[in-house]
């Protein structure tokens, strides 16, 4: 019996997930995923395009934050932000201060918490400062530093949402490590900031020790050609590494499986003569994680095929049975492909529209239009619970089913508008300033 493609996803995940481990972007771990999306691409008979890449690593030594309560010095559990400043040799204690920060959203995985000068001042003078705000929702945040680096902030340390499971580890912009107003950085959890938040005095002692690898890691891509308009390419993407302490199941192994899935599908009608018009990437991306070294540095490299790009479908964090939900950046002819397709299959998603803080990113600075497909109500990645336990086979079903109904709209358009909505650009701006994804 032929296996559907729910089962293919599941299991390209479950080797992914249970056989490689937690892949790290430069690890064996990752080179061991990396050889067996090209073993499937060979397995289907699919060229392949393969880029390697430098990318770096950090590797965390120590990593201590304590609170003076009474006469004792109690243990924080927490996690650093990689490619942060170290602190001294002896650490850091200083009094803190806690500062909630407002939300501001944009899409469905998309918010900022955008940080008021006149939350500063003298308060923050020489001291740790303690941020409320869903530190996997917008970091890096290179405004933010720049304020605590104007008012002299000794370190900061992030906080995750109320509902998060385990504390996630996240990464500071590798090309602003060395800048002056990198300072150390760390993620507690919601409950334990506000219960510090709630002493009359927060004295806290830090301590963190890193070190910087520069690796070497590789995308992956599959390709179709396709036929009336090969020279136009529609991308099928998502990432193949994992987070630090992270298997990464549902972020993002869930999207590789997927993406191998379609590309098999897709293979097996283009070798009974049903052949896509435009060109089809299927593209397992390394090197996320750390910053979107692995997309970006394709582009850049690879101007042409920038210049060819019409589409990019991504998905990131797929595979948990949970509400899908669709976020957009294009203009409202794309969001009607989009209710088209969901319509046909029947299905209840959310769509929204902006910039989602993933790939995607780095296509954004010509307009190229996309969508990124998200899982709702996933509140562990980023962490050891982010595992095989969390996949199931019906998490799969609506995104295989949406994407090839609109993947065959898509390929019956004779043109596919390279815009954005005004709004839309408006938020792109603010990302690629923030995370300095631009180019």
């Amino acid at each position: 019996m032929k296996a559907s493609g729910d089962q293919i996803a599941y299991e390209h995940t479950r080797y992914l997930v249970e056989e490689c481990g937690e892949r790290i972007a430069g690890s064996p771990e990752m080179d061991k995923a990396i050889s067996y999306v090209k073993e499937v691409f060979d397995s289907i008979g699919m060229e392949k395009i393969t880029a390697s890449f430098n990318v770096p690593r950090c590797i965390t030594k120590k990593s201590r934050i304590a609170a003076q309560i009474g006469d004792e010095w109690v243990e924080i559990d927490h996690t650093n932000i990689c490619f942060s400043k170290d602190t001294p040799e002896d650490g850091i204690t200083a009094q803190a201060v806690y500062i909630p920060c407002e939300k501001y959203s944009m899409g469905l995985i998309g918010e900022i918490y955008p940080l008021k000068e006149e939350q500063l001042g003298e308060k923050v003078k020489d001291r740790i400062v303690i941020l409320g705000r869903n530190i996997l929702m917008d970091y890096p945040d290179i405004d933010t530093y720049k304020l605590l680096e104007k008012y002299h902030a000794l370190a900061v340390i992030f906080t995750t949402s109320e509902e998060q499971k385990g504390i996630p580890y996240v990464y500071a912009n590798y090309e602003t490590s060395k800048e002056t107003y990198m300072i150390p950085s760390f993620v507690i959890h919601d409950k334990d900031a506000r219960k510090l938040a709630a002493m009359d005095q927060i004295k806290l002692h830090l301590e963190l020790e890193t070190e910087i690898l520069e690796c070497e890691s590789q995308n992956v891509i599959g390709v179709l050609q396709g036929t009336d308009w090969k020279n136009e390419i529609v991308m099928v993407s998502g990432h193949l590494d994992s987070a630090v302490s992270s298997k990464g199941a549902v972020d993002d192994a869930g999207a590789i499986g997927t993406v191998l899935a379609l590309a098999k599908q897709y293979k097996e009608l283009w070798d009974a003569g049903i052949k896509p018009r435009r060109t089809m990437y299927f593209v397992c991306w390394s090197g996320h994680e750390p910053g979107l070294h692995g997309s970006k540095y394709f582009i850049q490299n690879n101007p042409d095929i920038y210049r060819r790009l019409r589409f990019n479908l991504n998905y990131d964090i797929i595979g948990i049975p949970t509400p899908i939900g669709a976020t957009y950046s294009g203009i409202k002819e794309h969001e009607k492909w989009i209710r088209e397709s969901v319509e046909k299959q029947g299905y209840d998603w959310g769509i929204f529209s902006g910039p989602v803080p993933c790939d995607t990113m780095n296509i954004t600075s010509r307009e190229v239009p996309s969508i990124t497909l998200s899982a709702s109500g996933v509140d562990f990645c980023h962490t050891p619970n982010d595992a095989m336990d969390k996949i199931k086979k019906e998490g799969f079903r609506e995104v295989l089913g949406f994407s090839k109904s609109f993947l065959d709209l898509l390929d019956q358009q004779d043109e596919i508008p390279q815009k954005y909505e005004k709004e839309i650009k408006e938020q792109v701006q603010i990302y690629a300033h923030r995370y300095k994804w631009d180019f």
